[in-house]
């Protein structure tokens, strides 16, 4: 059996609802709140991919993975960088994995 039907229709399926809204909304105005909803889904999708994974990313100690989720949180907040966040998240963990 060959593959190349499967990548085909994974590629439509992918490139099909990113092309359907440059093709019907060309050049008109979206209103205001329906923007403001758009610009919240990557921050929303990035929290659901990423908070589960950081709550149990060390098996039984799930406060200290919470705290070090809020850590990066926090830096995040003040920082609006990707490796600052990242960096506080790895040696709050490392740091109260000793404490702790």
């Amino acid at each position: 059996m060959s593959l190349w039907p499967l990548i085909l229709g994974m590629a439509a399926v992918t490139y099909v609802p990113r092309l359907l809204p440059m093709v019907f909304v060309r050049g008109e105005r979206l209103p205001r709140r329906l923007r403001l909803f758009l610009a919240c889904i990557p921050c929303a999708a990035l929290g659901v991919l990423i908070v589960p994974g950081g709550l149990y990313a060390v098996e039984g100690r799930m406060l200290l993975c919470g705290l070090s989720l809020a850590a990066a949180f926090i830096t995040a907040w003040f920082s609006r960088n990707l490796l600052i966040p990242m960096a506080a998240a790895v040696l709050s963990l490392l740091g109260l994995s000793y404490v702790l």
